[in-house]
């Protein structure tokens, strides 16, 4: 149990390291034991073999199996979640045809092999856990399957909460993609007004009171006139969600006080607030230099208003002045396909035609035109 214990806390340590996953593919070596233990972190598409974590490093057998061989793995396609051994998946007699075994394992005398794939759900990122035996060790059996099934759920937990950290990471990286595309100053406030999460360029305009400032932990405008609209939007958009009505958003202009103004939506939020929070009527306040033009990525669209990339495209299309059919053609996608991705488009932005949705987006990264 100390072993088991021991393992456990270099698996949870592990995760936070650089590399990551490193020390804990080398101790469960020891542990099972087992030789070359392997980490497969991969997104479930063909032809992808992702990143693979290995006790011995990067190796000539390792190179194979990326460039060569992966897709042919026994493993690949059993049931998820399961343990299993080489020998008892495929007849011996049977695996000297697989070619598998031809390129991978004899060339590089593995004699057996146990492992299991599994899926996180919140993220879609695919795990798989291997151990090898080589020629004159013996093969896996009872006490190796037993060993690892037992660690198996606190090595899923471990790998849960990496691939959330990695998700968040990613996340963070698209906010600033917006802030450095778009200049799109990202806050996330509750109904009376305290702010509950903020990107980079939010936090700056906060600090040096660039139009936004903070009292009392509320979020206010530093221009009297624009804090009473903004108290008022708050108020309204507030009211307006807790009766479950579909709301665009707010639209505002805030003095910076430099001759510039800021160009502000404020609309329900679609990203997830901290832990703790009651997100039933959390808010996002997105602002945008009023002076600047120019378009907008993909990624911020995806962040700013929970689109896919396929939904983020389409919208990206739309709000430079293609309809419908000219934005399915230049995407290269059926009128058909387009217009699903359009009633998506809808239900997400609370937004019911093409021009509604078109002003929201161009509200949000840049000037609208003059009419």
């Amino acid at each position: 149990m100390s072993r088991q214990l021991a393992l456990l806390d270099v698996l949870f340590q592990s995760i936070l390291e650089t590399p990551p996953w490193q020390r804990f593919v080398e101790a469960f070596d020891a542990y099972l034991p087992c030789r070359h233990t392997s980490l497969l972190l991969r997104k479930p598409r063909t032809g992808d073999p992702g990143v693979v974590i290995s006790a011995t490093g990067v190796n000539t057998a390792l190179q194979v199996y990326q460039t060569r061989t992966f897709d042919q793995s026994i493993f690949l396609h059993l049931p998820p979640g399961e343990v299993h051994v080489l020998r008892e998946v495929m007849p011996e007699a049977e695996l000297r045809k697989n070619g598998y075994y031809r390129e991978y394992l004899q060339p590089f005398g593995v004699r057996d092999l146990i492992g299991t794939d599994w899926i996180d759900p919140a993220t879609g990122l695919g795990f798989g856990l291997r151990g090898a035996r080589m020629a004159g060790d013996p093969a896996f059996g009872e006490r190796e399957r037993s060993r690892f099934t037992d660690l198996l759920p606190r090595v899923r937990t471990a790998a849960a909460l990496y691939a959330r950290i990695e998700h968040q990471q990613y996340r963070l990286g698209v906010y600033e993609e917006a802030a450095g595309q778009a200049a799109v100053a990202s806050l996330v406030i509750n109904e009376s007004g305290r702010v509950i999460l903020h990107n980079m360029l939010a936090e700056r305009v906060v600090a040096e009171a660039d139009g936004l400032c903070l009292k009392n932990g509320r979020v206010c405008a530093t221009d009297p006139a624009a804090d009473v609209l903004l108290d008022r939007a708050i108020r309204d958009l507030a009211l307006s969600m807790r009766r479950g009505e579909m709301v665009p958003g707010h639209k505002l202009l805030l003095d910076r006080g430099t001759g510039r103004q800021w160009r502000a939506l404020l609309r329900p939020a679609v990203q997830g607030v901290a832990i703790g929070e009651d997100s039933s009527l959390a808010m996002s306040l997105l602002l945008r230099d009023a002076q600047a033009r120019g378009s907008i990525g993909e990624g911020p669209l995806m962040e700013l208003f929970g689109l896919t990339r396929a939904e983020a495209r389409l919208a990206a299309r739309l709000a430079s002045g293609l309809g419908l059919k000219e934005a399915a053609a230049a995407i290269g996608i059926s009128h058909h396909t387009a217009r699903a991705q359009l009633s998506a488009v809808f239900a997400k932005t609370d937004t019911h035609r093409q021009s509604q949705l078109v002003s929201l987006v161009l509200g949000t990264t840049q000037d609208e035109k003059d009419k």
